[in-house]
């Protein structure tokens, strides 16, 4: 699966998303991001908006990097991060690092709003699921 595949069959997709939490298990090769998902559409009563908590995971990592924050107003100030994501463009990365990348490597970039700046990870594939349910969501 694809960000781009999730963000088609989730209800909202990724629109409004927060991530909550990013865990890199360099062992395992997986980043973790624990997110909140818009659940409801935004037109609807704003008493009926809620998010739900799922887990978006990257396999077969090569690599994961948090740049430091542009904006010096979040610091002090903990929560939730909100983000939008694209494909990391050609010529982004190094020449070096774009040439070892194994064909079909996904490169992301999530940037956050808050801190006006990006994560960037590199992975084989990408797996999503709901905290409260054990089903995976996968694209056939």
């Amino acid at each position: 699966m694809t960000l781009e595949e999730l963000d088609q069959i989730l209800p909202n997709g990724l629109h409004d998303a927060l991530i909550r939490s990013l865990d890199h298990n360099y062992e395992k090769a997986v980043v973790s991001l624990q997110v909140e998902i818009l659940f409801l559409l935004p037109d609807d009563p704003p008493k009926l908006m809620r998010y739900r908590n799922g887990v978006i995971q990257f396999h077969q990592t090569i690599f994961c990097t948090v740049e430091l924050p542009e904006n010096e107003r979040i610091f002090g100030h903990p929560g939730s991060i909100w983000f939008k994501f694209w494909r990391i463009e050609p010529g982004i990365l190094k020449e070096k690092v774009t040439q070892s990348l194994p064909i079909g490597t996904l490169c992301y970039s999530l940037y956050i709003l808050e801190w006006e700046s990006e994560i960037q990870i590199a992975a084989g594939d990408v797996t999503f699921f709901w905290e409260d349910s054990a089903d995976r969501l996968q694209v056939s």
